[in-house]
């Protein structure tokens, strides 16, 4: 007896240890349960953002939860079994974008962030930087250095150098650019030629034109109140140009010196030096001399201060040969707006079709991808009508829903990049004969004053 109560607790034990056994091995699939219940309830959540067939809700909506998964056909799949029946079409449709819709966002914010404008011109041969008035364009500043000392009475075929000098001096600045400031500043135009009147002479240095935008009729008459007379201290011409220009610094300045002489320094000064201290100074003048009939001696010391000026020495000895110079300068100029011309025409033409083919591949990228989505969704309603036992008409109405979003993303992908393509061809056309323009007028003016 004792021992058939033995065994019947220890089958009475095992009873229970197997029921706690079973009771432990259950409790993952109701854990499982939960976890698919609240993911269904999850998609609920999400798929209503998807169900709009704005454009601009379709291009700031997220991707779906598979896009770009591993096996992301076999997981949409196995996601749409878990559908609910009896729904209508803009459901059954969002659920599906929620699981397989491709994202546009990055497409949306180039086109809305594109950039239809152009780089600003380079800068003109005149030192415009732009087809309009640019408080940011350099100032160009030119000073006459004219030599008054008493060599310059002289004549030449005939003429007087100083009248031949005044000529060509009055032509070249009538012909600089109206954005140039011209100073004219005289040396040696006091005294004599004599040893008693040398210290007066080597004295004189004076500014007859004051640095302004030029007149034609008040430099004429500066021109008219000198007369050839003393000596030449074109070294403290020089030291006084510094002075004249010592508030005219800064990158966006420009300081030319052009010094018209028929000689050498005869006051005991030192003009290479003096070249070199104004170059070399905030001011960064360069220095151009015109030697109006100087003797080999003299155009190789004025040589000297021009290349200490970091300018150039040219020699003439006639009225023509003051004119080809300045027409040789025209004729540089005249090349110089032709390649500026060329450069920009054609920076405008690169930058235009380098955008435009941009356009072409961001269009056709978000084309082609649109293309795709529809067509795997189209797909994908097959396995819904054969999971959920939809009826014909609500699967038809939800691929009727996937083609409206199909053609509304490629329609926006199309228009956006027409519509800026047009505006970089018709603003690039405009651009280019901008240019053109500015390039010939500048040029048949340059002609013009020939």
């Amino acid at each position: 007896m004792g021992i058939i109560r033995k065994a019947f607790s220890l089958i009475l034990v095992m009873l229970i240890i197997v029921g706690c056994s079973n009771e432990t091995t259950k409790q993952p699939a109701k854990e499982n349960k939960v976890t698919d219940k609240q993911e269904v309830e999850k998609q609920e959540l999400d798929y209503e953002k998807y169900t709009s067939l704005n454009i601009e809700d379709m291009l700031k909506t997220e991707p779906g939860k598979y896009r770009g998964a591993s096996k992301k056909e076999e997981k949409i799949k196995k996601a749409i079994t878990t559908f609910p029946k009896g729904k209508k079409a803009e459901e059954y449709y969002g659920r599906l974008l929620a699981l397989a819709a491709e994202d546009y966002r990055d497409y949306a914010q180039f086109f809305n962030n594109f950039d239809t404008s152009f780089e600003e011109i380079s800068e003109t041969p005149d030192e415009k930087v732009d087809l309009q008035t640019d408080p940011k364009a350099k100032k160009i500043n030119v000073q006459i250095l004219f030599d008054a000392s008493g060599s310059m009475a002289a004549e030449i075929s005939g003429e007087q150098k100083m009248k031949l000098a005044k000529d060509a001096v009055l032509q070249f600045v009538t012909d600089l650019p109206e954005n140039v400031h011209v100073s004219l500043r005289v040396y040696g135009h006091k005294g004599t030629g004599k040893e008693e009147d040398k210290a007066a002479s080597c004295s004189s240095t004076e500014v007859v034109y004051p640095l302004s935008t030029y007149d034609q009729e008040t430099f004429s008459k500066a021109l008219d109140t000198f007369k050839p007379a003393g000596w030449t201290p074109l070294a403290a011409s020089i030291s006084a140009a510094k002075e004249d220009l010592h508030n005219q610094i800064g990158e966006n300045v420009e300081n030319i010196i052009y010094i018209v002489s028929d000689g050498i320094e005869t006051c005991g000064g030192d003009p290479v030096q003096a070249a070199k201290e104004l170059n070399q100074s905030d001011i960064k003048a360069v220095i151009n001399i015109i030697g109006f009939d100087v003797d080999h001696a003299g155009q190789k010391a004025l040589k000297l201060v021009a290349d200490a000026g970091k300018g150039e020495y040219v020699d003439v000895n006639s009225k023509q040969a003051f004119a080809d110079y300045f027409n040789k300068k025209k004729s540089e100029l005249l090349n110089e707006w032709h390649s500026w011309q060329t450069e920009n025409v054609n920076k405008y033409y690169d930058s235009q079709n380098t955008r435009v083919n941009e356009l072409y591949t961001k269009q056709n990228e978000m084309v082609n991808l649109a293309t795709e989505e529809q067509n795997e969704l189209l797909a994908f309603t097959n396995d819904l009508k054969q999971n959920l036992d939809l009826d014909s008409t609500v699967h038809y109405e939800i691929r009727e829903f996937i083609r409206k979003r199909g053609y509304t993303v490629r329609e926006y992908a199309r228009d956006s990049g027409y519509k800026y393509r047009e505006e970089l061809r018709n603003r690039g056309y405009e651009l280019r004969e901008e240019v053109r323009d500015k390039g010939y007028k500048e040029r048949e003016e340059i002609r013009r004053n020939k």
